[in-house]
């Protein structure tokens, strides 16, 4: 099936999916900003696994490799896109600067 969608509608719907991932645990400490895949271990973070981390030191955002694949296949046309939109995210909501993204 395929469902016709205006660039400004799919890029909101990019935006919301994104915004959606601070729903999770997202913390900040040391030189990092690091937002975790839900879990159930209340907060523990030596269980939960990295979504994205954001290092101050390079610039460096580190995403994980099947959210990005999945995240591409659903809502980017063309999967090249997707590290784009996710660092441009990123860059906005957080304030930082992103140098690269790493997978």
């Amino acid at each position: 099936m395929k469902i016709i969608i205006t660039e400004n509608k799919l890029h909101k719907l990019q935006i919301d999916v994104l915004n959606n991932l601070l729903g999770y645990n997202v913390s900040q400490f040391d030189n990092f900003i690091l937002i975790y895949y839900p879990n159930d271990y209340n907060g523990d973070y030596d269980y939960a696994e990295v979504l994205m981390e954001y290092d101050y030191e390079d610039s460096r955002l580190y995403v994980d490799h099947s959210f990005l694949k999945n995240f591409a296949k659903v809502y980017v046309p063309k999967e090249e896109d997707a590290p784009f939109i996710i660092k441009n995210w990123f860059e906005k909501y957080f304030g930082v600067e992103i140098k690269y993204v790493q997978t």
